[in-house]
């Protein structure tokens, strides 16, 4: 029969975790720090899972951008076309009179910030008619949508934004409309729609790089909520790759969001995987874990250090919620199957002893982490569900520290 020290040993090896560091050859990731901008303590460890009610942070409720709060309508000053019509005759000549589209979007644009939605949707819809030749028709259609967002009407301003793409489909607007159209369907979880709208967006020839990006990173978030994670994968390191081939991308914010959800798919498959009982089965188990966390940890790692603020927490949350699962995983692994049931008590001792740290390195990354929005200046929800973490983590250590969770 084996010794309980010794099932612990080959267990917490093959996790990486035995010296307290996941990793190979015991160098692993280390809490965030905050250096430079790059609740209840005593409820049930099961309580705890999800982060602030009950969810964490980045789950479908969530909306996978920021975004689409606080924009205004676009305004254009080129009266590109002028039409001349006849409005009567005098004395045998024909009285002409000429317009152009820009009034109609200045009125509707004062209608928009007034917040009277309905009137600038009545001006920018009398230009669309009236001026369909325009450059201005579909900056009118995009502005039509944006203010359909802002009295509520989601469906009528994704509609708008489609018919961009039916009436101008080479106008700019088009393909930023489908852009939004798809951020707003996956806002509401219609995530088949938003696919195929993004799947669209991508098949397109006259994409600029920084657009097959933001295309490539939405899909691929898409198909991660959708639970299909090979496609997800696929989409994300493809809009990855789009980055890599670019000059330059002066915006970090898909760049960043790509490497967070690929992030995201090898915790998923992290939480999918089998943990058996068995010795061989349970070391090969909790081995396969650990490449799934390890691989997560260097994407949002990555995801940090392209610097936006948003994302950067956002990756320094799960980096440091990554050392709380690491632990969960080893004190509610199944008891190995050649393990007496009288030295069950010797061997949860001996796993919580090793695994404490991960909970100090927990804590520690989370008040990092807060430190960082700090850094940056701003509040995320992401800083915010930190400082809930840390509290939540103080009452796990403090029941450590008394044994409350070091029991067979």
């Amino acid at each position: 029969m084996r010794s309980a020290p010794l099932l612990v040993a080959l267990a917490l090896a093959a996790l990486g975790l035995a010296s307290g560091c996941p990793g190979r050859g015991g160098a692993g990731p280390a809490a965030p720090t905050a250096g430079s901008p790059a609740a209840d303590p005593g409820a049930d460890l099961d309580a705890i899972d999800l982060g602030p009610a009950d969810r964490r942070p980045g789950d479908a409720s969530d909306g996978p951008d920021e975004r689409l709060a606080g924009v205004g309508p676009r305004t254009v000053h080129d009266l590109d076309v002028v039409h001349l019509d006849v409005v009567g005759y005098q004395d045998g000549e024909a009285q002409i009179e000429a317009s152009t589209p820009g009034p109609l979007l200045d009125k509707g644009n004062e209608a928009f910030v007034a917040k009277d939605y309905a009137g600038a949707i009545s001006w920018y819809r009398q230009l669309v008619d009236e001026f369909s030749d325009s450059a201005l028709a579909p900056v009118a259609l995009y502005n039509i949508a944006l203010a359909e967002e802002q009295r509520g009407d989601v469906t009528a301003a994704i509609a708008a934004y489609r018919e961009i793409g039916r009436a101008f489909p080479r106008a700019t607007e088009a393909v930023d409309g489908l852009l939004r159209a798809a951020a707003l369907l996956a806002e509401r979880g219609s995530w088949s729609d938003a696919a195929t709208t993004l799947a669209e967006v991508i098949a397109r020839d006259d994409l600029s790089r920084e657009l097959r990006l933001e295309a490539q990173a939405r899909l691929g978030y898409v198909r991660l909520e959708q639970g299909q994670l090979d496609e997800a994968e696929r989409e994300l390191a493809a809009a990855v790759e789009v980055w890599r081939k670019a000059n330059r991308v002066e915006d970090p914010y898909y760049i960043a969001m790509a490497h967070f959800y690929l992030g995201e798919v090898a915790l998923r498959r992290f939480e999918q995987a089998p943990l058996r009982s068995s010795d061989a089965e349970l070391a090969a188990d909790m081995e396969a874990r650990r490449v799934l966390v390890m691989r997560a940890y260097g994407h949002w790692k990555e995801a940090l250090e392209h610097k936006h603020a948003y994302w950067a927490t956002a990756a320094g949350y799960q980096m440091s919620q990554v050392f709380y699962e690491y632990w969960k995983v080893a004190v509610k692994a199944p008891y190995p199957d050649g393990l007496d049931p009288a030295g069950r008590q010797a061997y949860v001792i001996e796993v919580h002893d090793r695994m404490r740290e991960n909970l100090t390195k927990a804590l520690e990354g989370h008040q990092a982490n807060v430190e960082l929005a700090g850094a940056y200046g701003v509040e995320t929800r992401w800083s915010e569900a930190s400082k809930v973490r840390a509290t939540e983590l103080l009452g796990v250590l403090d029941r450590e520290a008394r044994g409350d969770l070091v029991r067979p």
